[in-house]
């Protein structure tokens, strides 16, 4: 019996969130983070589907940014955590390859590694989260060892990371704003601080280049209502069916440790998703599932390779009908709420057990 699951990926919605995200910040170039396989989506398609609008595609690491270039996306690239030896160095001189730095031990490496060209650098500073990033007064010697290094390319980028920018309530992203300011003043560099959540909340940090992410997949990265929100356009719709109905009679249990116990006669419906496809194991009884059209609760614990939901009030519930366990129609993050994580870690967790179907190429 061959696996009933599959992502589909809709790469019109994901150019049309691009547009969106570049339109809230019309004077800004945005670069594409297609980090972690594009958020579960493929990087290598996202990438071609975003090739003619996108200027810049951002990454992690350099085994990323390595995987594009042997799939032919050559397309100027960002390493985000930036390179940890004189060969990855190298490799991102001859391969049109932006680096960020944001420790001095990766300063000293461009300075003494020989290079086949210069590099694009990011300098990263820390303004308030303290995970990357060199310190704050460290950042004019920097700028200037660097404008002093033939590795260098002239055009220096700053950047830093919003650390609460997805809480639009919270003062942290205003503070950061006032440290990356004065750390910049009169040092004539490009900046980049704008995440998706400050794209779309704080205007104050647009600059010469944003860096949307979470948003193209679209999606939200805020818990609460904002209003740009509501154009944002699901990317990913993660499908399977029903593989078998069954009655229950009341106080019967369901699944493992019969977590679930029915107080009425069930009708339960078993679908073909399970952990090893990256539905996450953790989701409690009631968390939310999309069957030929309408909500229905999940119960039971979620197994490696099936999920029960109980489809009593789902009236002709039959083997081979439709569900959706997110995407068009039920939200990622309402999942991931149920579920005690965040719509990021559940769209990045989805494994290559799960075809991915892309429309709209």
């Amino acid at each position: 019996m061959s696996r009933q699951c599959e992502a589909l990926i809709d790469l019109d919605a994901i150019r049309a969130n691009f547009k969106f995200a570049c339109g809230l910040a019309a004077e800004s170039q945005s670069i594409a983070v297609i980090k972690a396989n594009a958020y579960g989506h493929g990087a290598v398609e996202v990438a071609h589907a975003l090739t003619a609008s996108a200027p810049a595609f951002a990454v992690a690491i350099i085994d990323e940014a390595s995987a594009l270039r042997d799939a032919g996306i050559n397309a100027p690239l960002l390493v985000m955590e930036g390179v940890g030896s004189g060969y990855e160095l190298q490799y991102a001189a001859r391969q049109n390859i932006a680096i960020v730095i944001h420790s001095d031990e990766q300063l000293h490496l461009l300075e003494r590694t020989k290079l086949p060209a210069r590099v694009a650098v990011w300098v990263k500073i820390d303004t308030g989260m303290h995970r990357l990033g060199l310190a704050p007064e460290r950042l004019q010697d920097a700028i200037k060892r660097l404008r002093a290094s033939d590795n260098c390319d002239p055009s220096i980028v700053v950047c830093t990371h919003l650390a609460c920018a997805d809480h639009p309530d919270s003062l942290r992203t205003d503070q950061q704003l006032k440290v990356f300011d004065n750390c910049v003043a009169g040092l004539g560099v490009l900046q980049s601080i704008s995440n998706s959540a400050g794209i779309m909340a704080f205007p104050r940090s647009h600059r010469h280049w944003n860096r949307p992410g979470y948003m193209l997949y679209g999606n939200t990265p805020f818990a609460g209502d904002v209003r740009q929100a509501s154009d944002l356009m699901p990317v990913m719709t993660l499908q399977s069916e029903v593989i078998a109905v069954r009655d229950i009679a009341a106080a019967d249990s369901v699944g493992y440790c019969g977590r679930w116990t029915a107080g009425s006669p069930a009708t339960i419906a078993t679908v073909a998703i399970g952990y090893a496809d990256g539905y996450p194991r953790h989701a409690p009884n009631g968390t939310p599932i999309l069957i030929n059209g309408h909500i229905a609760p999940l119960v039971g614990t979620v197994s490696m390779d099936m999920i029960t939901v109980d489809v009593t009030a789902v009236p002709g519930v039959k083997v081979g009908d439709p569900v959706v366990l997110w995407g068009k129609g039920l939200s990622v993050n309402e999942i991931a709420h149920a579920a005690g994580t965040i719509g990021y870690e559940l769209l990045t967790s989805v494994t290559n057990r799960v075809p991915r179907r892309y429309l709209h190429q």
